[in-house]
């Protein structure tokens, strides 16, 4: 089964939330970013019943989990 993955990157002094790879919004502050990421991933993983997650660049570049669904 597949996973939908939101990913959240450090962008032009902000934070570019990406979904499949392709730019979806933009955030001046990370929580912020993480807050809608969650709750888009959460969304979907209700409404199509497929696993989503929610992985956010720390400060070293590399991903981490931040959250799971499904």
């Amino acid at each position: 089964m597949n996973t939908a993955t939101l990913q959240l990157v450090k962008s032009y002094g902000g934070w570019q939330l990406l979904d499949a790879g392709n730019p979806v919004f933009w955030f001046p502050e990370r929580e912020k970013g993480l807050e809608i990421a969650t709750i888009m991933a959460d969304a979907r993983s209700l409404y199509h019943g497929l696993p989503a997650s929610v992985e956010a660049e720390n400060e070293h570049g590399e991903f981490e989990v931040v959250a799971t669904f499904g």
